[in-house]
């Protein structure tokens, strides 16, 4: 999953003038929420629609009850063991049909992207051609030059730390979504996945925003921007937790909200990455950078998912405004870079 943002965000800046970076790499990293909108509604609908129906297989029943620790007695428990016994081993088509787009993914890329301008005989873009001093470099200075641009540089590890909170925000609620509305909020899987997919309709229109601010209104600052974004998404987390009673349109609402602003850090980190580490050395930057990001699955996987079992969906999401206000404080940190 993580092995496609690096090697583009290392492409963009060779034909993106800084000028207008964070604009055209906030549009293009718009393909991770249309890929999820367009995931989270497939993938409810085979989980609603495919698979064998074992509903009136008691054996099955039982046995799945048990593994979600659902008694006999629990009336909508059962009904939601049911549910998902009537449409037994469709999962497994979340799976073979993401990845037969995919392959189709790859063939497309490999036609149609080239890697610099200098490759297909164009020029570098205006005052940012510093190729033929790259060129120049041998293996030793090459390698100086990345220790000094990524390894030792303060604002790329002030980044990667930032960016888990990010992620901890952005994937606690988009992996624990669909789970807590239907646990929690009494919604049918088909409506839930919906409603994810409206969350991710609005990071869409909210990630173009944070581009277009950033070079519009924070002169290409994205750290700015990033700032901006994570404690608008802290408010909103805020304002869903502590109104549980909200109408169900006005909750989705809201949580949408929090993604129109959560999805614009996890695009311009990106930018930072590239502008604190300069072009040549922007797939390195944003390699670290994302394996940050990524690592924090094992907060929004592991722990929020004990938190849920344990002590109920009452402990999970306020635990997430944390992360998400402790992220605000770190980016913070980069104001004057």
């Amino acid at each position: 999953q993580g092995l496609g943002y690096p090697p583009c965000a290392r492409m963009l800046p060779h034909w993106i003038h800084p000028s207008e970076l964070a604009t055209k790499m906030s549009i293009w990293n718009t393909s991770h929420s249309i890929g999820a909108a367009a995931a989270v509604v497939v993938c409810g609908y085979i989980m609603g629609h495919l698979g064998q129906d074992l509903s009136a297989n008691a054996e099955v029943v039982a046995r799945m009850a048990e593994n979600m620790g659902v008694a006999a007695d629990d009336a909508e428990g059962m009904k939601r063991v049911l549910q998902y016994a009537a449409h037994y081993g469709a999962w497994k088509w979340c799976f073979w049909i993401p990845a037969g787009i995919a392959v189709l993914g790859a063939a497309w890329l490999f036609v149609g992207l080239r890697d610099t301008p200098s490759s297909v005989g164009l020029p570098e873009l205006p005052d940012t051609d510093t190729g033929k001093e790259q060129a120049s470099m041998d293996k030793r200075s090459r390698k100086k030059f990345l220790s000094h641009m990524v390894f030792k540089n303060r604002w790329i590890w002030t980044l990667c730390i930032a960016n888990v909170f990010v992620y901890i925000m952005r994937m606690g609620i988009l992996d624990w979504g669909p789970k807590f509305l239907t646990e929690s909020r009494g919604m049918s899987i088909v409506k839930a996945a919906w409603s994810v997919a409206i969350f991710e309709i609005f990071a869409i229109i909210g990630t173009i925003f944070a581009g277009w601010a950033t070079d519009k209104i924070f002169k290409s600052k994205a750290h700015h921007m990033c700032l901006v974004c994570m404690i608008m998404a802290s408010i909103f987390m805020v304002i869903f937790v502590a109104f549980p009673q909200m109408p169900p349109v006005l909750s989705i609402f809201v949580l949408a909200m929090g993604g129109f602003f959560i999805y614009g850090p996890q695009a311009l980190y990106g930018v930072c990455a590239s502008q604190q580490a300069t072009k040549y050395a922007a797939g390195t930057s944003n390699g670290i950078v994302g394996i940050f990001g990524y690592a924090s699955s094992v907060v929004s996987g592991v722990i929020f998912g004990s938190m849920a079992e344990t002590g109920g969906w009452d402990s999970v999401f306020p635990v997430a405004i944390i992360f998400g206000i402790v992220g605000a404080l770190s980016i913070g940190l980069m104001w004057n870079a």
